[in-house]
């Protein structure tokens, strides 16, 4: 998913450099994601960027043979009788932009956030998450990180908070400013203070579905759509449809990876140490393709 507009980041996330050839992170990911398993990318676009995404990939893709699809994210797409609002200047948010690439996709699949670096093992686990729901018929996973490896140095973040029990979600609560305070991650709920421990799980967009969670995303936008047509800045989210699932199980795959992002500016040379280190260890040539 790469459509975002990026406002607390100040610019394109999905498209700054961070690498030592000017490498995105979602360079990266496709990378991880091509490695572990994956044969196929489809990268939902905002129409601005589309083009970008087109020059930039399709050569990539022929050379090592993989099948690349591009998709924008239509604000009329899925509106059906409805007509777009003209106030509104966001996306509809993740749930509306998985919908947009229904036409495309045939068979189970992953989601993740382009401005996400989530590591190669979060990418091999969701890939057998993939297989382990389709063989049990469930309609969709997730990969959770410990919450310490998910923090910003730079300022409080929000993040699913799971509670699971033997690889299945009981619940995932959206908690907001959460940042470390001495051995705990504190954060609000509600605007009330919560308090974490380490190891406390959490997700961060890094979801597999079964095909058939189309006809559910389709239904469940046009509720949100009688009830939220013309709030200019309610979003249509996956977490939401995710809650949805959990009284017919959804499975959860934990890793240790550590995962990193971009939420604040300040966090871009953060990010930018970590890929270094992670070139100069090996794991990553340079340049990547």
């Amino acid at each position: 998913m790469a459509g975002g507009m990026g406002s607390r980041y100040g610019g394109l996330k999905q498209v700054d450099s961070f690498g030592p050839n000017d490498e995105s992170i979602l360079d990266y990911s496709i990378f991880d994601a091509l490695k572990s398993g994956f044969e196929e990318v489809v990268i939902l676009s905002s129409p601005k960027l589309e083009t970008y995404f087109n020059d930039k990939y399709q050569k990539i893709f022929e050379k090592y043979k993989y099948k690349l699809k591009i998709v924008t994210q239509d604000p009329s797409y899925g509106l059906e009788n409805n007509k777009l609002p003209t106030a509104r200047e966001k996306p509809w948010g993740t749930g509306h932009a998985v919908l947009c690439c229904e036409n495309v996709i045939n068979n189970s699949f992953s989601i993740i956030n382009a401005d996400d670096f989530y590591g190669r093992d979060a990418f091999k686990k969701i890939l057998q998450s993939l297989k382990y729901i389709e063989d049990n018929n469930i309609q969709a996973s997730i990969v959770s990180y410990l919450i310490e490896n998910t923090l910003s140095d730079f300022g409080g973040v929000s993040r699913g908070v799971c509670k699971t029990n033997q690889n299945k979600l009981l619940s995932i609560t959206e908690t907001h400013e959460l940042k470390m305070k001495g051995e705990n991650v504190v954060g609000k709920y509600d605007n009330i203070e919560v308090k974490y421990p380490k190891g406390t799980e959490v997700a961060m967009n890094l979801i597999g579905f079964q095909k058939s969670i189309f006809k559910k995303l389709r239904y469940e936008f046009s509720i949100f759509l009688s009830k939220n047509l013309n709030h200019n800045k309610k979003e249509f989210l996956i977490p939401d449809v995710i809650n949805d699932l959990i009284d017919d199980k959804v499975y959860v795959s934990k890793t240790s990876e550590n995962w990193f992002g971009v939420t604040y500016q300040d966090d871009k040379r953060i990010v930018k140490n970590k890929i270094k280190k992670l070139v100069e260890s090996g794991k990553y040539t340079s340049p990547l393709w």
